[in-house]
């Protein structure tokens, strides 16, 4: 009597929730327009990830899942960093403070 052995892989369906949320984050932090390169890499990573999903390959999916959700932080992050250097332009700036040093007494 033979045996066979199947890897099992488990349906990636927590990593697909998981890179959606991350691009939907990164949709409403405006990353679609303030990091646009690296947010349409997370939706065309997302895109591969459903179609692999759909086609059975599952450790495929996993990998481009897992790849939508870093690029989606990245763009969310990268967002919310051009959102703050609006906000506060200057390197040490802060809202309502000016970013100029005070000057030195004696000069």
């Amino acid at each position: 009597m033979a045996f066979v052995v199947v890897a099992c892989h488990p349906r990636p369906i927590d990593d697909l929730a998981l890179a959606d949320v991350a691009i939907k984050a990164a949709g409403r932090a405006k990353a679609d327009a303030l990091a646009p390169d690296t947010y349409r890499k997370a939706e065309n990573f997302f895109l591969r990830a459903k179609k692999d999903y759909s086609d059975g390959y599952f450790e495929s999916c996993r990998k481009n899942s897992d790849e939508a959700r870093k690029q989606a932080e990245l763009a969310e992050f990268q967002a919310l960093k051009k959102q703050n250097q609006i906000k506060a332009p200057g390197d040490f700036a802060t809202p309502g403070v000016d970013a100029q040093p005070p000057p030195l007494e004696g000069n």
